[in-house]
């Protein structure tokens, strides 16, 4: 058993698309809480974790004596294609607070089909959503929720999992903040410019696009058979999710 160390101690696991980035700097914009250098260092998914516990720990030196000090890497909810990840958080920090952020589930992959077309070096290449969806199945299992969080459930205690819901965020980012201080046990009342934080928009990922001269803009509606297709692979597990948390089978809509 590795000995414990004490960062970081809440991880934001993804969804990616679902303001991640934004909530990151927020934290990071707290006197009390700490972002780990780098954008998402994926140590605990992928194989940057063979470099070594203490490298990973040089990644908080910034860090001083914050109260929190977090990790913000998507690829932590991908675990059909990182299936070490949840055991390898687990040996190192058991007592980890796990942030999990959801959303719409296909406006979370349109978003996550523009973020493909705008990272430079990504060799897919694609004009639709309908294409995308049949070249990067990992776009639609993003958004199998239930399947994430019940695997996070029976390895952590489900009060240091909390669930943000992309909707609630935007609508009011304030107070869902507040609510992410006091899990975290950091000042609540401390003001952060919220208005102030850069988001990582679809209008940023359409203009990183063109920057990498690609003019074409992605065709983002969706085929009937398409959507039809994605909803069947998904429908269960979202509404187990959506009645899990006391929310409505329309939550998101006419989708189920």
């Amino acid at each position: 058993m590795k000995a414990k160390l004490d960062n970081p101690d809440f991880l934001i696991i993804g969804a990616a698309k679902c303001a991640t980035t934004t909530l990151s700097n927020l934290l990071n914009a707290h006197p009390q809480a700490c972002m780990v250098q780098g954008k998402e260092p994926h140590f605990f998914s992928t194989d940057n974790y063979y470099a070594g516990w203490e490298r990973y720990q040089t990644l908080y030196r910034h860090c001083g004596d914050c109260l929190a000090t977090g990790d913000a890497s998507t690829s932590y909810s991908r675990i059909r294609y990182h299936p070490e990840t949840i055991t390898r958080i687990v040996d190192h920090i058991p007592s980890a607070k796990i942030i999990y952020m959801v959303r719409h589930p296909l406006k979370r992959m349109e978003s996550a089909c523009l973020e493909h077309l705008a990272t430079p070096g990504n060799p897919l290449r694609f004009k639709s959503v309908d294409e995308a969806l049949k070249k990067q199945p990992m776009i639609i299992d993003s958004s199998r929720y239930w399947e994430v969080y019940d695997r996070y459930r029976r390895s952590f205690p489900e009060d240091n999992i909390r669930i943000i819901w992309f909707e609630e965020f935007i609508k009011d980012p304030h107070q869902v903040f507040s609510e992410i201080c006091d899990f975290l046990g950091i000042d609540k009342d401390i003001k952060v410019n919220i208005e102030g934080i850069n988001k990582n928009s679809r209008q940023d990922a359409i203009r990183r696009i063109k920057s990498l001269g690609n003019q074409n803009a992605i065709n983002l509606s969706w085929s009937a058979e398409t959507k039809s297709w994605v909803l069947d692979l998904i429908r269960e597990d979202n509404l187990t999710f959506l009645k899990y948390f006391d929310k409505p089978s329309d939550y998101w809509g006419e989708l189920y």
